[in-house]
């Protein structure tokens, strides 16, 4: 009689709980609102900062999935290997007046340098990718990490430099953010 009593008082626990939350799965889109590249006096690197308008942070949202959409075209023949790799930055910016020196602590942004998200590309040729942004996001919305954009820089080690392809139809513009996410509404 005690199982039965301590498995009925797990499922009445459960119920209740479903009866006060409700689980509202959503999918949003976000565009790229801010595009600069920057890059120091002698060209030797370059950076590209971007931020899309994300209401950050939200606590009542659990990220499930997040993905920036990107063309890219590496200047490659043949297959190659480079590595995108993501950081979030850690200051406000406007693309209006960002330079590799300002409005930066540290010449080339002020960035978290834990590598959140990374991509590799093996083929040449313009080609979409996907860069998963699912725990960077996830960090953003539950206020762990400041939201200020992030910067992408290709690896010193690739082998080829790739350009950004800019598609203002399917895109809008430099890239777009796919954030799929869960809200807790009360009933």
């Amino acid at each position: 009689m005690n199982k039965f009593k301590s498995s009925f008082m797990v499922f009445l626990a459960f119920s209740v709980f479903v009866g006060v939350c409700q689980a509202v799965a959503e999918e949003a889109a976000f565009d790229i609102a801010q595009v600069a590249t920057i890059y120091p006096d002698d060209y030797s690197t370059t950076r590209l900062l971007a931020g899309p308008q994300l209401p950050f942070p939200d606590s009542a949202i659990i990220i499930d999935r997040a993905y920036l959409n990107l063309i890219v075209e590496p200047t490659a023949a043949d297959t190659t290997f480079i590595s995108v790799r993501l950081y979030p930055v850690t200051v406000d910016w406007n693309a209006d007046n960002v330079t590799w020196d300002s409005p930066w602590t540290n010449p080339g942004g002020d960035f978290n340098d834990v590598n959140y998200s990374e991509y590799a590309i093996t083929l040449p040729g313009q080609q979409e990718i996907q860069i998963d942004l699912t725990d960077l996001c996830m960090r953003w919305a539950d206020g762990r990490l400041p939201y200020f954009g992030f910067i992408i820089e290709v690896a010193d080690f690739s082998q080829a430099p790739l350009q950004f392809v800019f598609d203002y139809e399917h895109n809008g513009g430099f890239g777009r953010i796919v954030i799929s996410y869960t809200t807790m509404q009360p009933e």
